[in-house]
């Protein structure tokens, strides 16, 4: 089965700093919100993650996750920390990453530069069903490759949630995309 690559964002309206600042927590996987999707960057379809799809990796507690500044590249060059805590809750998957402090990108993790998460998985079950005359991918089970840190996040609700010892706003381009998704979603449900 070939690797979906899924990018998503933030949709927090602040963070709260925690801990030493080398642990990031945020949410890696939203839950029952539709994205529109590619996976090759020419043919389109709506996309979401049904709840729970990635209980199996949090069971076992995603040892094997590391956290890549994007999803090409060298993956030595790229490490920027490894998964140290895995939640599966009902409206996502929540993740913790020790940051590697030698990491050349590592300050920008902690400060809020590289806050949008992206998702490599490999998905086992998909539902298909159509939406607004759109094919949309209900994936219902899935598990976790990788998650790499953007500056640029697509899907609003993902990302780094608690970081360090000052608080992130978010830029223009956050607060806008999650406004988008929170009045798209208003009417699909005015629609149903």
């Amino acid at each position: 089965m070939p690797e979906l690559l899924v990018t998503r964002s933030l949709d927090a309206t602040s963070l709260h700093p925690i801990g030493d600042g080398w642990t990031l927590h945020g949410l890696a996987v939203p839950y029952d919100r539709d994205q529109l999707v590619t996976d090759d960057g020419q043919t389109y379809y709506v996309e979401r993650f049904a709840p729970h799809a990635f209980a199996r990796d949090s069971v076992k507690g995603g040892r094997w996750v590391n956290l890549y500044v994007g999803h090409r590249g060298d993956d030595g060059e790229r490490y920027l920390g490894r998964c140290v805590g895995m939640r599966d809750a009902h409206d996502g998957l929540y993740i913790d990453f020790r940051i590697n402090r030698a990491h050349p990108q590592a300050e920008d993790a902690r400060s809020g530069e590289l806050s949008g998460w992206s998702v490599s998985a490999k998905v086992w079950r998909t539902r298909i069903d159509h939406i607004d005359g759109k094919e949309r991918r209900t994936r219902e089970r899935a598990g976790l490759n990788h998650v790499a840190a953007t500056a640029v996040p697509q899907y609003p609700g993902a990302g780094v949630l608690v970081a360090r010892g000052a608080r992130f706003e978010l830029n223009a381009r956050h607060r806008i995309d999650a406004l988008r998704h929170d009045v798209a979603r208003t009417l699909q449900d005015v629609r149903r």
